[in-house]
């Protein structure tokens, strides 16, 4: 991957829309139907671990047994023998997910989810599935990130737990064009929320749980702002202190049962945040995203802290 460049990350985020409805023509998951009782791994770091929770916490609520782990962790070191390991990482270099893959049992079917054909992961796992993209110019994760999800999303399609992932890109598609277009419109009610030297604090429904982390992460990555990401109902477990202590701006990805409890608190403490989703609630910035299609939201959400984050870095 490029080294990290804002000219490229602005290049590469014109051109989402159309690499995810390229993405979505191509069969990313060929593998046969997983059985509920079959656990399933899926391991990576970073961006690959984001995506790898929020899919794994929809196979777990059809009674899948389904895990997400990060690559770093020691265990676990045992498996059950039937194991699939789906070890995810878009460079196939990622240290930690060799270092796992070298310590696998060697009875355990591995699975390598890369974009690169002839990468380090690919000499380590029985079988290899592609992500049908080009490494980012700008050296940020925002397409490899979609493609992951993507592919996840085709087995999750393929045991009937989501709809069509090709109808579900044609709409993010469509939807992260129309924000492109209309940046101009909504975007500096949004940079209000960067302005604090605390940095900006994202929060998300725990099934899109990488929305906020990702987010956070386009902030960190590129302009190298401060900024953190967090479940939305445990956001008044473990985030509510700083807005005590903090200049403290929030962005929340809309849409969970917990939103109002987060809201409450914010205006309380005269804390300034937005939100993007399908209902007005942020009291500095607002902004729909489509829901009812989960796929679909979590393609398109991240286009606002991502153009976000460019417009920091063009400042700097």
């Amino acid at each position: 991957m490029a080294e990290t460049n804002v000219s490229g990350f602005s290049a590469d985020l014109a051109q989402i829309p159309n690499v995810i409805v390229s993405a979505s023509k191509e069969k990313i998951w060929k593998l046969p139907v997983i059985e509920k009782n079959q656990p399933i791994y899926f391991v990576g770091m970073g961006s690959s671990f984001y995506a790898a929770q929020d899919v794994a916490r929809q196979l777990r609520s059809k009674g899948f047994l389904a895990f997400a782990e990060i690559a770093s962790a020691i265990t676990p070191q045992e498996f059950p023998a039937n194991s699939l390991v789906v070890a995810i990482s878009a460079s196939g270099t990622s240290v930690e997910v060799i270092k796992f893959l070298e310590n696998m049992p060697a009875n355990i079917r591995t699975i390598g989810l890369t974009r690169e054909a002839n990468s380090k992961i690919t000499k380590l796992v029985n079988e290899v599935l592609l992500l049908p993209i080009a490494p980012e110019t700008g050296g940020v994760s925002i397409w490899s990130y979609r493609a992951t999800l993507i592919g996840l999303f085709q087995l999750l399609e393929q045991l009937g737990i989501a709809p069509s992932v090709k109808q579900s890109c044609e709409i993010a598609s469509k939807q992260i064009q129309k924000l492109l277009d209309s940046k101009n419109q909504w975007i500096e009610s949004f940079m209000n929320l960067t302005t604090s030297k605390d940095g900006i604090w994202l929060m998300a429904p725990a099934e899109r749980s990488g929305s906020a982390l990702q987010g956070a992460l386009m902030f960190r990555e590129g302009p190298r702002f401060s900024s953190d990401g967090c479940e939305t109902g445990d956001w008044s477990h473990v985030d509510v202190y700083l807005t005590k202590s903090l200049d403290y701006k929030a962005l929340m990805f809309t849409g969970s049962q917990w939103d109002n409890q987060a809201v409450e608190w914010l205006t309380n403490r005269n804390s300034s945040f937005g939100s993007i989703g399908t209902y007005a609630k942020g009291n500095t910035a607002s902004i729909n995203i489509e829901s009812g299609d989960l796929l679909a939201q979590m393609l398109s959400e991240l286009i606002v802290p991502e153009f976000m984050a460019e417009k920091l870095w063009q400042k700097q």
